[in-house]
């Protein structure tokens, strides 16, 4: 209860005004300020003007009343409790006063009694309780309304990276890019770091809110051990750091542990290890101690080391010692914070010493459960090991209906399926998909694998399966999502989807599922040519390295591309297959021909065929009134624009 309490009296006379403070004022303990209004208008001047803790509101007041009064404090919609006044004790009043809105109410006669100031504490106590109810309710529904947010931007970031991670992967992949895979390498690490800093924030939102759990399961440390040194040793040698993983003891063949976070921890620490040191080495030590039950880890560098004085803020959320920020080693400041959280929820302790100058040391306990010593062997480091990450296999058959209402999504999910023998289809959200699903079901050429993005326009994808379902087609469907809140995948699983897979999606766990669904031999569905769905695109450029980046665009994106640096070769091309294409790109300014004649020649040679005109400046309606040109770009030519291009695959 406050010291001082806030109380409105409202009173018409002065005798009973004087007999009520008197009584308050006896009262040693809570002290109370008194406002006094003498009719209920007055009363709402007072409250508009400032707050009160408790109302005494006399039953009569001249022409008014106490029921007037309490409707008028609704309409304002003041929230303070009120004691009514009366003259006399009366069921009926006592009742209509409690029903309009009333805390409690009193006879005056029992103003100088001590059920008076009982009460009245029995009301403050229930506003205290009320109030923190509401408080508490104010709170949830914040955190609510947060989790909510942080679900979003997560999905709304994800979406991005997604195309930003997988499109420069593709260029990446392809050799012709050669001259410049160290620019397509910062672009990659960059959206790495974008992407890790994400799933700093939210795995941090959830650790606030008590919301991170655990998923023990058996994990065999050697295994797990050897794909952490595969993971980190190609960024340790290109800083020219030796990276060294040491056991100095057995350790137990298997223990029970949450495997993904125990590998987070150690990539966030050796991350760290690699990114302060300059030169030298970096060491990742375990050993297991049979007597006090414990696993103990350890990550050593000789890199540029703390101050001693400093180590004490390297484990709170966004803090980052001064010397290190200006050295510019990015990061948000929440790796570390986020590993001691980690590391205390498995049940055990991280700390650091380091020496500045000389390097530093991570090193931390986790419980140990493993009581059978007979199974305790030498770390071996050529137990299990992949070296490079895995490759989609290309020697799988079927048809696969990618679902994404995102055009870039779409087609570089695509791409990727596309290094299969397996057809691809598209569709933008969940009606168009049930439609297709529907269409590919009637006419015995089942879909072999949907994949399924979750969020969509029209129809999203939970409802689109629920309607598939209905339907008695019971094809598999993998949900496609880049939301991470907590119970999602059980969730989707629970709803009918297959299998879940995450954007930014992993090629290693696209590889996963394509080979767990579709065929290793060719079946009758599949029979049809590869990519009779994608359009056959011509570059005619004549600047060659232009010509190859838009060609390596436009094959992310789906098309089938061959490009031409001449009127000459494009005439060539065309003529030695006049029906393969269905599309030309034409610069203008080519140096053997003008673009608008090389069209009309081309169109001698295949009459069916559709253009796009690609130009420095823009282009001539005159010249193309009668020409099937479809769309004319400007110079230089986005991605974006690549992406809007609506190209039809022409009768043959």
């Amino acid at each position: 209860m406050t010291d001082q309490v806030q109380l409105l009296l409202i009173e018409d006379d002065e005798d009973d005004y004087f007999l009520t403070s008197d009584s308050l004022a006896q009262c040693e303990s809570p002290k109370f300020s008194i406002s006094w209004a003498q009719n209920g208008d007055q009363a709402i001047e007072y409250l508009k003007a400032q707050s009160f803790d408790l109302c005494l509101l006399d039953y009569r007041l001249g022409k008014e009343n106490a029921i007037d009064v309490l409707a008028k404090l609704k309409a304002l919609a003041v929230s303070i409790p009120v004691v009514v006044l009366t003259g006399q004790a009366d069921s009926v009043v006592d009742d209509l006063v409690m029903r309009a809105g009333a805390e409690d109410f009193l006879t005056k006669s029992e103003i100088e009694t001590p059920r008076f100031m009982r009460t009245i504490r029995y009301a403050l106590v229930r506003r205290e309780i009320e109030t923190e109810r509401m408080e508490r309710n104010r709170i949830e529904q914040q955190n609510k309304a947060k989790d909510k947010f942080l679900a979003h931007l997560g999905h709304e970031l994800r979406t991005p990276l997604a195309s930003i991670l997988g499109y420069t992967e593709l260029l990446l992949d392809d050799h012709h890019n050669e001259r410049i895979n160290q620019e397509l390498s910062t672009i990659l690490n960059n959206s790495k770091h974008l992407l890790s800093l994400l799933n700093d924030l939210l795995d941090m939102s959830r650790i606030m809110a008590n919301k991170l759990e655990l998923s023990p399961t058996p994990l065999h440390l050697a295994s797990f051990l050897t794909d952490l040194y595969s993971l980190m040793v190609m960024q340790a040698s290109e800083k020219g750091l030796v990276l060294t993983v040491v056991a100095d003891s057995k350790i137990p063949e298997e223990i029970t542990i949450d495997a993904t976070r125990l590998r987070q921890v150690l990539i966030n620490l050796v991350n760290n290890a690699i990114k302060f040191t300059p030169g030298g080495q970096v060491t990742i030590r375990v050993k297991a101690d049979a007597t006090e039950k414990l696993l103990l880890f350890s990550v050593e560098d000789t890199g540029i080391g703390m101050p001693e004085d400093k180590l004490d803020k390297v484990f709170q959320p966004f803090e980052q010692i001064e010397d290190l920020i200006h050295a510019n080693h990015g990061g948000a400041g929440l790796g570390l914070a986020i590993t001691r959280e980690l590391v205390n929820r498995m049940g055990g302790e991280i700390c650091v010493e380091s020496t500045l100058g000389q390097g530093s040391k991570f090193h931390f306990t986790i419980p140990l459960q493993c009581d059978d010593l007979s199974h305790w062997v030498a770390l071996d480091l050529e137990a299990p090991q992949r070296v490079t990450p895995a490759s989609i296999n290309k020697d799988l058959y079927g048809n696969v209906l990618i679902v994404d209402d995102l055009r870039d999504i779409r087609r570089l999910t695509g791409s990727l399926v596309g290094t299969t023998q397996a057809n691809v289809h598209y569709a933008k959200n969940g009606m168009e998909a049930l439609e297709k699903i529907q269409e590919s079901h009637d006419a015995k050429r089942a879909f072999d694998l949907v994949l399924m993005d979750i969020h969509m326009p029209v129809m999203n994808g939970i409802d689109c399966l629920k309607a598939v379902r209905r339907a008695d087609i019971f094809i598999p469907v993998v949900a496609v999502t880049a939301a991470s809140r907590k119970g999602l995948r059980e969730s989707l699983l629970e709803q009918g989807f297959d299998n879940v897979i995450a954007k930014p999606i992993d090629r290693e766990a696209l590889s996963e599922i394509l080979s767990q669904y579709l065929h290793t031999t060719p079946t009758q569905q599949a029979l049809a040519p590869k990519k009779d769905s994608s359009p056959s695109l011509v570059v005619v450029e004549d600047d060659e390295d232009v010509a190859d980046l838009m060609a390596m665009l436009l094959t992310a994106l789906g098309y089938n591309t061959t490009t031409a640096h001449s009127a000459k070769q494009a005439i060539s091309l065309i003529e030695a297959s006049p029906d393969t294409f269905d599309h030309v790109m034409v610069d203008l300014h080519l140096p053997d021909a003008n673009g608008y004649d090389l069209i009309k020649a081309l169109l001698k040679l295949s009459d069916g065929l559709t253009f796009t005109i690609i130009s420095g400046a823009e282009t001539d309606p005159e010249a193309v009134k009668d020409l099937p040109v479809l769309q004319s770009l400007l110079k230089p030519v986005s991605r974006d624009d690549l992406s809007q291009l609506n190209i039809p695959i022409r009768n043959k």
